[in-house]
């Protein structure tokens, strides 16, 4: 038990007899001044007395309707407190709450509106060479080689080009449209309203987004739409004339390339067919197998007439002189035969430049076969080479007069009836439940400080 002062024991009998003065400085300063004290001595001694324990807050904090107030200790406010403060101010919280919704409501009919129009392109497909890239894909990984995704990305990388996106702004006037300075900043604004997508089927879409001023008429939401659908049916046009002059140009190199090699492989088939008659005219080589065939058979029948001429010898010099006529003749005859053989096996040792042989000496044959061979596959290769250049050729001509559309297009853009944004509804769900949510946490902040000043006060 703490033993009080007289002092203390009359500061104390003041607070039971006026509870408020314990956080009320103006009721503490009205009772201070009649009991002869200053309110800086009476609010120590009330802190003394609350040290001690004896003053408890919460028993003397009632209101005159004797409602539950807040706790001097602002890191005690219950559930019920809080309610309590938001029941209190209720009415600024609606009122908060319908300005706030009111204006944003007001201003979603003043705001700018967007619409948005896209057109969208079939995904392209690619063109069927007959040429060497064709031939390529033909094979088990061919494929990889070129695919329609190619194609895709680079009808994207056209649009975004650019080329293109300063085309559309010069035709469309866009840099006063944006109100800006220059065409840099004119770029990155079309750039950000406008979206190049590969869709999940494959098909590009292209969409505008074009916006209307603040406070603005109908007639320019008019525009606006217009102006949306034309923008995304331009990028279309722009995409296929570009696209169709890279292609002109890229055929055009080709056809270029194709016709040196064209005229380089003429002059190469000229001189192996020139090569291939020379050989031939040189070792008379009409039919290599053939001349050889009848050579073998002129050969077995020259051998064939020597072998019975030396029969007829040996029966004959059994029963005639060795210096017979006869004799002398078929010996001579073997002779000449022997010399025959000789010039096919080995050729003539002396050849005159009247003279024609009509068989190729079969010495020289595994040689001459393996260079008419190579002759003739030389011939063959470049006229094989020679067809297909000349294909080649044609083709490539073909593509570079081509002046077909590039670009299938699937949706042309159409001129939108409904906004793209804002969507007012929504603007107005968030403006309500924002300031809601500010207004209460306002009141509930408000009130936490008034009592924080108190205390402070006190």
């Amino acid at each position: 038990m703490i033993k009080l002062t007289p002092h203390e024991e009359k500061i104390l009998l003041l607070v039971k007899s006026n509870p408020d003065i314990v956080t009320n400085s103006q009721k503490r300063a009205k009772v201070a001044k009649e009991y002869g004290l200053s309110e800086k001595t009476l609010r120590n001694r009330i802190g003394d007395l609350k040290k001690y324990g004896i003053i408890k807050e919460n028993n003397t904090n009632t209101d005159l309707n004797n409602k539950p107030e807040l706790g001097n200790d602002i890191n005690e406010i219950t559930i019920l407190e809080i309610v309590s403060i938001l029941l209190k101010n209720r009415i600024s919280i609606i009122k908060s709450v319908f300005f706030v919704t009111v204006t944003s409501a007001i201003i979603s009919f003043l705001i700018p509106l967007t619409y948005q129009s896209s057109a969208v392109l079939m995904p392209p497909s690619s063109e069927s060479n007959t040429g060497i890239i064709g031939s390529i894909s033909d094979l088990p990984l061919g494929g990889l080689l070129s695919q329609s995704n190619d194609e895709t990305l680079k009808m994207i990388a056209i649009l975004k080009s650019r080329t293109v996106m300063e085309n559309v702004i010069r035709k469309f006037n866009l840099i006063n449209f944006y109100q800006v300075k220059n065409i840099e900043e004119a770029l990155e604004l079309l750039k950000d309203y406008t979206i190049f997508e590969v869709e999940e089927e494959g098909t590009i879409r292209i969409s505008v987004n074009v916006s209307t001023g603040w406070f603005h008429p109908n007639k320019e939401e008019e525009k606006t739409k217009k102006l949306s659908a034309d923008i995304a049916n331009y990028f279309v046009e722009q995409l296929d004339s570009i696209n169709k002059n890279l292609k002109t140009e890229q055929a055009s190199f080709h056809r270029q390339f194709i016709g040196e090699r064209y005229q380089q492989n003429i002059s190469d088939l000229r001189i192996a067919e020139d090569s291939l008659k020379t050989f031939q005219e040189k070792h008379k080589m009409i039919a290599l197998s053939e001349q050889t065939t009848v050579a073998i058979e002129v050969a077995a029948s020259l051998k064939g007439q020597i072998l019975a001429n030396e029969v007829k010898l040996g029966v004959m010099g059994s029963t005639l002189n060795s210096e017979h006529p006869d004799i002398e003749k078929l010996k001579k005859e073997n002779y000449e035969l022997q010399k025959k053989m000789n010039e096919l096996e080995y050729g003539a040792e002396v050849v005159h430049i009247d003279q024609k042989n009509l068989f190729p000496v079969f010495s020289d044959i595994p040689e001459l076969g393996v260079q008419l061979l190579r002759l003739k596959r030389e011939v063959k290769i470049q006229n094989t080479l020679f067809i297909f250049l000349t294909q080649q050729y044609e083709e490539a001509k073909i593509q570079e007069a081509k002046n077909t559309p590039t670009v299938q297009v699937l949706d042309y853009a159409l001129i939108p009836n409904i906004k793209y944004k804002p969507v007012r509804s929504r603007l107005l769900i968030i403006a309500f439940a924002l300031s809601s949510i500010f207004s209460m946490y306002f009141v509930y902040f408000r009130a936490r400080w008034e009592i924080a000043q108190a205390k402070i006060t006190s």
